[in-house]
């Protein structure tokens, strides 16, 4: 389209329509155009898990300090376990920079912050009449840790630097303008390698670190890696080519200048972060994030809080979970700085790993989802870890435990069902874009042999009906037969594979048989004493119980079997059980709520429980929240900010049910907006403008020529295509027309 039929357009639906503004569709790795999605602070950090500042690639990453007299970057690579595929072992801390500056005077004009538009932190002060600057990122495109210092005199950059592992007999080197170590692990080799780069002044090695000198800038390059192999039975890679691959990225990305490098980082960068913009109303802020969130939690609303706190979601997923590593992000995403972690920042399977992923699709960061879904591939069918739990069971197929490291060891608890729950993702990535290349040869094949499983654990009970025996609902209550985490999961797992079998054709005499199996399951859906949801088959739920997890409500979401426009009785008993559990619990709980509610329609609800969740954690085990660097609090775990961004885009769109329901749980306070970005089922990019909780008018663009059908409380017009509009029995319009692939259509409100 050139430019003169563009803005002929747009005057056209001002003059027309008389809106406000007219939607157009947000170019790939446009910079959003905000001043609200910057983390920013007043004073250097001073504690790892509630005020540095992360930064990451996907693989590698670091947390930044900040300080003045010494800085501490303390840095990943999510590949670095002790274990073994016999012993959990733990993620670890790879090591820290130490720079130190020394005393120079009283600073003043001190800022701390994280650009999440364009992933760089960076720290800023004038001290003795100079205006210093440092910029820390971590690059994708070069796949290294990049630190900048610099400053707006000559020659006034002077610092010693010096490199630290954390564990016993690792092997240090320095020499030149370089810092290296290496070490081995209980199965895994490590290295990391940094170069220093002065420009002007002087760099020599004194007592073990690097020293600069009356430099006017300086670029600091770190690589590290292991040789972990996702895709290797053995989860290494023999020989050191690995190692030379370390050397080789440093020595390429130290051979360009950090413009160079910035700008390629920054570009790869916004293809992903760009492609959704959130705006709620019109108020801005001015002051630091820390004292954003202490005043929102005092009650005074900012609706720039809850765009951050969801695009830093968006922003922690790009940092923690990109293309290229199979390997999804843990319990801490990549950043930690212990070895001995909560939990072993292990990858969790009775939600946590799965909440990771929940915004991956939804928010159009699908790339992002690939390192969960190839891992799952992977460790299901080409290792053969979680196919010996399977015959341990005496079973086909392939299951697992709760507590799961990266080499495809498993233990704690059973966690049979994990399977069916892995494979909801594994379905959704083929509804979010139906590719049948993908269905036939990844998705199926995964959820075929999950199903396997079932098959053959699954046992009648007096009734007649299929159920699993001896499950649990994590993480409480009895262990007996029937329990509704399992039935919910495994019927959606049949229904889906089901479905994916018909679309491909090819094994018809397994879907038959696993049909029959469908029909006579428990769905693990039944209304207890009370009028709740039923968490158990035959025990008798407690409606005092605030159990932290909600395992029996997963048919509402993340599943799809029960809406309140096809099941009211069991949506009504799903509202009952979550009134019981209450408003209460840790990070990520609280945001699986707001999915719940807004499911539900809720969304008053929904926003009450995103506040609860960006409460600022006080250090006490009866608030929960987060800490000041945002990251979901005690202790850090990831999944809630995860779950958070999650939460926020059900409220605006839901396409779980064959259609896009737009705005289905808009409260109050976000009477006016605009989004721009979000994705549907059915391969499907939405933007909306909102005024009065009122879809006022939307663009969406499909990646297929699949039919379209909007849900919304307002009569729309396709202006670009052929379309019906009808009222339902519940009061709203569903809109119905036919795109063509990678076509825009407008719609506006029919008022």
């Amino acid at each position: 389209m050139n430019l003169y039929k563009c803005v002929f357009i747009c005057i056209s639906f001002f003059v027309l329509f008389g809106f406000s503004q007219a939607l157009s569709a947000v170019p790939s790795g446009r910079k959003v155009q905000t001043d609200c999605l910057k983390l920013w602070y007043t004073k250097p950090a001073t504690g790892w898990m509630t005020e540095a500042l992360p930064i990451g690639n996907g693989r590698i990453g670091a947390m930044i300090f900040g300080g003045i007299e010494q800085d501490t970057i303390q840095f990943n690579d999510k590949t670095l376990w002790t274990g073994s595929t016999v012993s959990r072992g733990a993620f670890q801390n790879f090591g820290n920079i130490r720079i130190d500056f020394g005393t120079q005077g009283p600073v003043t004009s001190y800022q701390r912050s994280l650009d999440i538009e364009e992933a760089i932190a960076s720290v800023g002060y004038q001290q003795e009449g100079v205006s210093y600057k440092r910029e820390y990122l971590s690059s994708f495109p070069d796949d290294v840790i990049v630190i900048r210092l610099s400053a707006d005199k000559k020659g006034k950059i002077n610092f010693s630097l010096s490199l630290e592992g954390t564990h016993p007999d690792e092997i240090k080197v320095v020499e030149g303008r370089e810092i290296s170590l290496s070490g081995k692990l209980t199965l895994l080799s490590y290295a990391a390698r940094l170069h220093v780069q002065n420009e002007g002044g002087s760099l020599t090695v004194q007592n073990g670190k690097l020293q600069v000198e009356n430099a006017d800038a300086a670029t600091i390059v770190l690589g590290m890696g292991t040789n972990f192999s996702a895709t290797n039975s053995s989860y290494i890679t023999e020989g050191d080519s690995w190692k030379k691959a370390v050397d080789a990225t440093v020595s390429r990305a130290s051979g360009k200048s950090y413009k160079e490098i910035r700008k390629a980082h920054v570009a790869d960068y916004q293809k992903l972060f760009g492609r959704v913009q959130l705006k709620l109303g019109e108020k801005k802020s001015n002051v630091p994030t820390d004292e954003l969130f202490a005043d929102y939690m005092k009650g005074t609303y900012h609706p720039v809080a809850d765009v951050l706190f969801f695009q830093y979601g968006r922003y922690l997923m790009i940092a923690s979970s990109r293309d290229g590593l199979d390997v999804p992000s843990n319990l801490q995403g990549l950043w930690n700085n212990s070895n001995t972690p909560p939990w072993e920042g292990d990858i969790h399977s009775n939600i946590n790993v799965q909440m990771n992923y929940w915004p991956a699709e939804v928010t159009n960061l699908a790339e992002c989802h690939l390192p969960f879904i190839n891992y799952v591939y992977n460790e299901s069918q080409t290792n053969e870890s979680w196919k010996k739990m399977a015959r341990e069971q005496n079973c086909k197929g392939w299951t697992m435990r709760t507590q799961n490291n990266i080499f495809g060891y498993s233990d704690w608890n059973w966690n049979r069902p994990a399977n069916a729950w892995y494979c909801m993702h594994i379905w959704e990535k083929y509804l979010y874009d139906p590719c049948k290349d993908y269905l036939e040869n990844m998705a199926y094949p995964v959820m075929k042999s999950a199903c396997e499983f079932w098959m053959d654990r699954l046992v009648l009970d007096k009734q007649g009906c299929w159920v699993a025996p001896d499950e649990w609902s994590p993480e409480h209550g009895p262990w007996e037969d029937g329990v509704s985490y399992a039935q919910q999961l495994i019927a959606d797992l049949f229904e889906n594979t089901i479905e994916a079998g018909k679309l491909i054709g090819t094994d018809n005499v397994f879907i038959k048989e696993l049909e029959e199996k469908y029909n006579r399951l428990d769905k693990g859906l039944a209304i207890g004493s009370w009028g709740q949801l039923k968490e158990w088959k035959y025990t008798e739920d407690d409606p005092q119980d605030t159990h932290r997890h909600l395992s029996h409500l997963i048919a509402l979401y993340p599943g799809d079997a029960v809406s309140p426009l096809t099941m009211p009785e069991y949506a009504k008993a799903i509202e009952k059980s979550l009134d019981a559990r209450a408003d209460v619990g840790m990070g990520w709980s609280l945001t699986w709520k707001i999915a719940l509610r807004a499911r539900l329609f809720d969304g008053e609800r929904a926003h009450s429980l995103l506040k609860k969740a960006m409460v600022l954690a006080d250090g006490s085990l009866g608030r929960f929240g987060v800490y000041p660097n945002l990251l979901n609090a005690l202790p850090y775990q990831i999944d809630g900010n995860f779950g958070a961004t999650a939460g926020v885009a059900e409220m605006l769109i839901q396409s779980h049910r064959n259609e896009l329901h737009l705005l289905p749980a808009i409260p109050s306070v976000w009477a006016d907006g605009e989004v721009r970005g979000l994705r549907g089922r059915g391969g499907f990019e939405v933007d909306m403008v909102w005024r009065d909780k009122k879809l006022a008018s939307a663009q969406i663009k499909a990646s297929g020529d699949r039919e379209c059908t909007l849900r919304t409380d307002v009569p729309l017009k396709v202006v670009n295509a052929g379309y019906s509009c009808e009222k339902d029995k519940h009061g709203h319009y569903i809109t119905t027309f036919q795109p063509q692939k990678n076509k825009t259509y407008k719609i506006i409100a029919d008022r």
